[in-house]
């Protein structure tokens, strides 16, 4: 068995303090954590996963949008898109969501 070489990093104390608090409460190592992520990093396998991922719940979230604004659009009250639009933009502002025009806010 190949022995292992040692390769040394300097990272600012907090990144340092913050690495160590993580691996404490997962449980591993801080070598085991950073070969993890050279591993993935240098493979792309955590970021091919991720993407994935994003991509799927995209999806789903553009397919509930339209919808809930289909159902919305037909219902028999004509003002409860306008308004379910209205409690939207504020439901995001006390949230601190901050909005980009044409996405759908009333902005």
């Amino acid at each position: 068995m190949a022995r292992s070489i040692s390769l040394q990093v300097r990272v600012s104390p907090d990144l340092a303090a913050r690495l160590r608090a993580h691996c404490a409460s997962h449980g591993v190592s801080l070598s085991e954590r950073i070969r993890t992520l050279i591993l993935d990093s240098l493979d792309g396998s955590g970021t091919a996963e991720r993407d994935r991922m994003v991509r799927r719940t995209s999806r789903q979230m553009v397919f509930v949008m339209i919808g809930v604004d289909a159902l919305l659009a037909g219902h028999p009250d004509p003002d409860l898109r306008g308004r379910s639009h209205q409690a939207y933009a504020r439901k995001c502002r006390e949230l601190g969501i901050v909005s980009v025009p044409g996405e759908g806010d009333e902005a």
